[in-house]
C-alpha cells in the first residue's frame, strides 16, 4: 500500500497532533509553519518539518505540495493567512483541503474557497465534553446526519444481567443494536440477536437511532 502524503499548515496544538498522529499511522507529512520554534520542535517527530510563509503562492510551488494527497490548514489565529493558504491549496488542485475555523464568518469563507471539510476545534470538542457530562454512559458518538446517531454505551452495573429488548422496550424507543463487544469478542448479527443478550457490566454496545430515540434510552440507564 502507497504511504500518503500529507500536508499540515500550522503547527500549534491542533496541528502538530495532526502531523504527529498521521506520522506515527506511517504516512509521510510535510509541516510547515512561519515559527522557527514549533519546526525546531517537531523536526525529529514528523517526515519533514520546515519553516515557510504559506500565504506566498511561489513558497507553495517550490514545496511541490500539489503533488499531496490531502492538506490541513491549522492555521491558529491569522484568519487572512488561513484563508489566503487555502485559496491558494484549492487553486492549486489538491483533492482533499481541510481547514479550522475561528468563527462562523470565517466557516462561510473557507466554504466559498472550496475548502471539502471545515473543522471547529473547540466547538466540537466542547461538545464531546458536555455529552460526556450530560451522558456519562456514553463512551462515544458519531454523527450520522439527519438527527441520526451511533452511540457506543459502557453497561453500568444498573445494566447487569439484564437483556437489552428489555430496556428497549421498557424506554419505548426505536432504536437498533448494531454490535456488543465484551472483553476482547465482539458480538453482531447474524450469528446472534444482541436484544436477547444477557448484559455483562463493562460491555460495549453500540446504538443507532434518531437522537430523541437514543434520549429515551438514556434515562433507562
Amino acid at each position: 500500500m502507497r504511504r500518503q502524503q500529507f500536508l499540515v499548515i500550522g503547527l500549534g496544538v491542533f496541528g502538530e497532533t495532526i502531523a504527529t498522529e498521521l506520522t506515527r499511522l506511517g504516512n509521510e507529512v510535510l509541516g510547515v509553519d512561519r515559527d522557527e520554534r514549533q519546526v525546531d520542535r517537531l523536526a525529529e517527530s514528523i517526515t519533514h518539518a520546515v519553516v515557510a510563509d504559506v500565504t506566498d503562492e511561489r513558497t507553495l510551488k517550490e514545496l511541490n505540495v500539489e503533488h499531496y494527497d490531502a492538506a490541513v490548514v491549522a492555521i491558529g489565529r491569522d484568519v487572512e493567512a488561513s484563508i489566503l493558504a487555502t485559496m491558494q491549496l484549492c487553486a492549486m488542485g489538491i483533492e482533499e483541503v481541510w481547514a479550522k475555523a475561528l468563527s462562523p464568518q470565517h466557516h462561510r469563507i473557507l466554504a466559498k474557497l472550496g475548502a471539502n471539510r471545515i473543522v471547529h476545534p473547540e466547538y466540537e470538542m466542547g461538545l464531546r465534553v458536555a455529552q460526556a457530562l450530560n451522558y456519562p454512559m456514553v463512551n462515544n458518538y458519531m454523527d450520522l446526519g439527519n438527527d441520526e446517531f451511533l452511540v457506543e454505551l459502557i453497561a453500568t452495573e444498573r445494566l447487569d444481567n439484564r437483556q437489552m429488548h428489555e430496556i428497549i422496550d421498557g424506554a419505548g424507543a426505536d432504536v437498533n443494536i448494531l454490535l456488543l463487544r465484551r472483553q476482547d469478542k465482539c458480538y453482531q448479527r447474524p450469528k446472534f440477536t444482541p436484544e436477547d443478550m444477557v448484559i455483562a457490566s463493562g460491555d460495549h454496545i453500540i446504538l443507532q437511532g434518531k437522537r430523541s430515540e437514543l434520549q429515551k434510552i438514556a434515562r433507562e440507564l
